[in-house]
This record gives C-alpha cells, structure tokens and sequence, in this order.
C-alpha cells in the first residue's frame, strides 16, 4: 500500500500541476531568493529538491551550470525537458536532500524553494548543502513560515492538504538551524502573499477529502495571521547564507 507521506508519492501523482503553476514559475519569493544570491554568470548551482526545475530555469537564464536533484523521478524528468526546451542542458540526479551525492566543495551555490517543509531531516540538509558548497559558496532557501506561536496550527493544517508535508519551520528556527550548521552572513526575508482558500489547496481539489478535511479545519479557529476573513496569507521565509574559508 502506498505510504501517503512519501513525497514521491504525492509530487508523482501532482508533478503536471507543479510544472505549469503560475505561483511556482512566476511567485515573487523566486526573484527575492535569486537577487539575494547574487548569482553571476558560469557558477555553478545546485537545486535541491527541484520540484517543476522553475528555480533550476532561471538560474540556467542566468548563466549558470546547473543541476537539479529531486526524489520523485517524474519531477527530474519534466525539468530536463523544460530547461532543454529552453535550450538549455542540464544534470539531474535523484536524490534525497539529506543525502546528496556530489564530493565537498562541488557547487558555488546551493537553492531550495517551496520543498524543505517535506525534508524529514532539515538539519540533515544544511549540513549536506553546506559540504558541497566551495568557500565563499552561498545558499539560498525559500519555504513556507509562519510566527512561533502558530508554527504547530500551520504544520497541522498543511500535513491534512498534503500528508508529506512534514514540517516547516518559524524564522526563529531556520535562524538557529543555518547559525549551528556554520553559515555566515545570513539574512532572512518575509514576504506574505493572500490567496483564496482555493488557491492556497491547489493542485488538491477542494472536493477532495483532503481538501474537504483541510478546509474543515481551516475554517474552525484560524489565526489571524494565516486567514483574515476568507482570504489565506501564505508566508514565506526566504533566506541566504555564506560558507566562509
């Protein structure tokens, strides 16, 4: 029987959706996170967890040699066939995030957008990413956040959407994560983006018993700084930091 919290499982089933969505191709946390790093022309990049290959896109528009990792094969190979669309080439490799299979000091630079709340193991990632980074190598993450106080309702919320939502993490914590891997200059951007309660399902159809279990609960004692009326705040953390010599 299929176990429902493996991603692969879940991406398997949705990776078409992923591909073509608006928010994943075009949402504003992807422009924040690639400014932040900086990226220059001929690095080298790493795209952890690469989902529908958008962040892998731009960063191959940049310049970059690129190459993706992802555990659900159908996702790697959507991302070969859009960045190849684009004329661009591209390594994929699947792999897990808390176990990447590169040698130390592969990569100028490490992303991952939208997937470390799927991780089993967040700190398991940093320490991967932060060994294949070269000195002066930096990392760029956006996820979804929300304040301490409401970390555990948002976490219980997303886990009945998507049973391998594991678990994301409030600023306060990735902060300590990225200081106790060893990461340098680290800065942290907070960006809120309302939605319908639709809109924030997608790809789970609202008729849907996952959909109808989350909107259930959704609508039971929401905390104003995720739902205002019939409006949902998404919030996301993005976020960089440096591996220094």
């Amino acid at each position: 029987m299929p176990d429902r919290r493996d991603p692969r499982e879940f991406f398997g089933k949705y990776h078409e959706a992923y591909g073509t969505s608006p928010g994943h191709a075009r949402g504003q946390d992807l422009d924040v996170l690639l400014t932040g790093l900086g990226v220059q022309q001929g690095e080298s990049a790493l795209d952890v967890a690469t989902g529908g290959g958008h962040t892998a896109l731009r960063l191959a528009e940049k310049g970059l040699q690129v190459t993706v990792a992802d555990v659900t094969p159908a996702m790697l190979v959507d991302t070969v066939n859009r960045l190849n669309s684009g004329g661009f080439q591209v390594e994929a490799v699947e792999a897990r995030a808390e176990s990447l299979p590169w040698t130390d000091g592969t990569f100028d630079v490490v992303t991952c957008r939208r997937a470390a709340h799927h991780f089993d193991d967040v700190p398991g990632f940093l320490r991967e990413a932060f060994r294949v980074l070269k000195d002066q190598g930096r990392i760029g993450i956006s996820d979804m956040t929300a304040s301490g106080e409401h970390i555990l309702w948002l976490n219980h919320l997303e886990q009945l959407r998507d049973p391998s939502h594991h678990r994301a993490l409030s600023p306060d914590e990735w902060y300590a994560q990225l200081v106790s891997i060893g990461f340098h200059r680290i800065e942290l951007h907070l960006m809120e983006e309302p939605m319908s309660f639709a809109q924030w399902l997608a790809p789970v159809s609202v008729d849907s018993e996952d959909g109808a279990r989350a909107l259930s609960f959704l609508q039971e004692d929401a905390p104003w700084e995720i739902v205002r009326g019939q409006t949902f705040i998404k919030r996301r953390i993005v976020m960089w930091g440096c591996r220094m010599p």
